[in-house]
């Protein structure tokens, strides 16, 4: 656990803590923050909002904002919600910053101890949320996760910064393209990471289960995510922490004809999150351009790890306003209709996405649209032999399928010899 007490006493001198203590002026507060919570989140986060000097700065999916931007709306939104979530948890009427940054080692240590003769079962179970979450065939996708304070990155593949790749374009609008895809790219890591987000609070549901291994577990979750969750808003350089999790999707080939999840964590919920990622990103993995070279460009780009804060503080608000535009019927299809929106042609995209962002009347008929097409298709697989569950979540109709082989059925990866397992 050294390496973590080095990030929390360096996250700790690095913050702005002291001099928001110390009364700092605060930036455009009324355009930010709900008006039912006192609390406010890092003078350098206002700041990079206000100049759209963050993960999805100047994003063309991003729609107009009113008295504000956009994204200072929802980041109020998702702000409050992690205010409120953390004064419930903790039982307090004002967060109180520093005990916020102090708590957060000996929560993560107390949490790894309570684990510690559970590790294997707590696996287990969060495995078992997945597929249950995601309607996930074992004969499809091949689900490795593990509980350990020894997260290893290597094949992730996630640099810090972006990467421009060596790419002769065939002329300038290939080019003009390409750099679209890779703010759509960044756009749906940002909704990845928000799903992944609402998701590793799963643990309520198994309450029952977590209990029976330690009575003190579910409330020991609570604190360290509501914690956690808050530190995202008081720290500015969270990318420059050793992450507690990890996820690596590798991706049907020739020898093994399953998608392959490998997730890593120091705590259970964190492996739920992770666990979510992968899942997600076979889902969106439709939205990365046929050709292989502009692929990769567009992964180089948009993938990096200096973006996944801004994703973790942006991403849960920009799927709240995706979700809030189903009905209870209806919200079990939500990966199905994420899916589907991934895989549309980046400008038609963008149009689409800026009217569900916005949660417009329009926006509402572009998600029951989907959510038609994708029940009729469910209806035809239901109608179909080879398909042997009611209502399942077939990932390789969304991936396009693959044969005994594990050779695609899908033209995208058959162009030009596209797979897209080599871009991760």
């Amino acid at each position: 656990m050294s390496n973590y007490k080095k990030i929390a006493e360096e996250a700790l001198k690095k913050s702005l803590l002291g001099k928001q203590l110390k009364g700092e002026k605060r930036l455009n507060e009324s355009v930010v923050y709900p008006e039912n919570i006192s609390e406010r989140m890092n003078s350098k986060l206002e700041e990079d909002l206000i100049k759209r000097n963050h993960s999805l700065g100047n994003n063309a999916a991003l729609p107009e904002g009113d008295d504000s931007l956009f994204e200072e709306k929802v980041m109020g939104e998702r702000f409050s919600e992690v205010v409120k979530r953390y004064k419930r948890v903790f039982e307090c009427d004002y967060v109180n910053e520093t005990e916020v940054m102090r708590n957060s080692l000996p929560l993560v240590k107390e949490t790894i101890e309570l684990e510690k003769s559970h590790k294997n079962k707590l696996a287990e179970l969060a495995v078992k949320m997945i597929r249950e979450e995601f309607d996930v065939s074992e004969d499809i996708v091949e689900i490795n996760a593990e509980l350990t304070t020894e997260i290893n990155i290597e094949g992730t593949k996630k640099n810090p910064r972006p990467i421009i790749s060596e790419v002769e374009f065939e002329n300038h609008d290939e080019l003009t393209n390409a750099n679209k895809e890779v703010y759509k790219r960044r756009f749906l890591n940002a909704m990845i990471q928000g799903s992944a987000k609402k998701c590793n609070h799963m643990y309520h549901m198994v309450d029952d289960e977590l209990s029976d291994l330690d009575p003190k577990l579910p409330n020991k979750y609570s604190k360290l995510m509501a914690n956690a969750d808050y530190m995202y808003y008081i720290i500015p350089n969270m990318e420059n922490g050793v992450s507690g999790g990890v996820v690596r999707v590798d991706f049907p080939t020739s020898k093994n004809p399953k998608c392959v999840i490998t997730a890593q964590a120091m705590v259970f919920p964190v492996l739920i999150h992770e666990l979510v990622k992968g899942v997600m990103e076979i889902l969106s993995a439709h939205g990365l351009p046929k050709d292989k070279k502009i692929g990769k460009f567009v992964v180089d780009k948009a993938d990096f790890l200096a973006a996944e804060p801004w994703d973790m503080r942006l991403g849960p608000a920009l799927w709240s306003r995706f979700t809030n535009l189903f009905e209870a019927e209806d919200f079990s299809l939500k990966h199905h209709v994420f899916s589907e929106l991934s895989a549309l042609p980046v400008d038609e995209f963008n149009m689409k996405m800026k009217e569900v962002m916005a949660n417009t009347t329009q926006g509402k008929k572009i998600i029951t649209d989907i959510i038609n097409e994708v029940k009729q298709g469910l209806q035809e697989e239901d109608a179909n032999e080879a398909m042997n569950q009611e209502e399942g979540f077939y990932l390789e109709e969304l991936m396009g399928g693959f044969d005994e082989g594990g050779n695609s059925n899908n033209e995208d990866f058959t162009d030009e010899g596209f797979d897209i397992g080599e871009l991760f």
